[in-house]
């Protein structure tokens, strides 16, 4: 029963952890933790290596990072920026500041929170946060996301059925897109119909 649920190409397996990391900053209903968990757990059983899947999330993760910082550029190439007498950009609120100040903190942050990757990276790339710094706060922090998810998968995947953590992760998957298409409704009923121009 076991040699159904597991997948028989572990590559197939690493490049989904890698598509879904990379995507989840423009798609964020996608559900990259929920992966390296599931994907922790298989590699409990011998199927993945822990230590590939855990660098292949982190780098695809770190790419959409990174994606998101020049999709910030070039909306900030797109509108004025004033400058303020205190030395802050037009349109640069309390925790934007806070963003560029602690890049590193506000992207680990970002990774528990609904779309928070997406506001991170584009906010630092709009704003002109030093490129390199970026990166830099960008891969430390999705190595210090990826590590423990998988690791927390792992040690799940000793002591529970791989089919169970299999099916949560699943069940996890379906819960996060129904939440999502959820708050869609529920906005397009606030917002109501669009009024046709007479």
């Amino acid at each position: 029963m076991i040699d159904i649920v597991l997948p028989s190409a572990p590559f197939a397996a690493y490049l989904v952890v890698w598509l879904v990391s990379s995507l989840d900053l423009f798609i964020p209903i996608l559900p990259p933790g929920t992966l390296l968990l599931a994907g922790g757990a298989l590699a409990a059983q011998g199927d993945l290596n822990p230590v590939l899947l855990g660098a292949i999330g982190a780098l695809g993760a770190w790419i959409g990072d990174l994606a998101g910082y020049r999709l910030g550029r070039r909306i900030a190439r797109g509108l004025t920026r004033l400058r303020f007498r205190d030395g802050s950009r037009a349109g640069e609120s309390r925790w934007q500041g806070w963003i560029l100040r602690h890049p590193f903190l506000s992207l680990l942050i970002a990774r528990y929170l609904p779309a928070g990757r997406t506001v991170a990276a584009t906010t630092a790339g709009r704003l002109t946060h030093p490129w390199r710094a970026y990166a830099l706060a960008a891969l430390t922090a999705e190595l210090l996301w990826a590590g423990p998810a998988v690791l927390l998968g792992y040690l799940g995947g000793q002591f529970i059925p791989v089919g169970f953590m299999l099916a949560v992760a699943l069940g996890g998957i379906v819960l996060t897109v129904l939440a999502a298409l959820l708050r869609r409704r529920r906005t397009a009923r606030r917002t109501g119909p669009a009024i046709p121009d007479s």
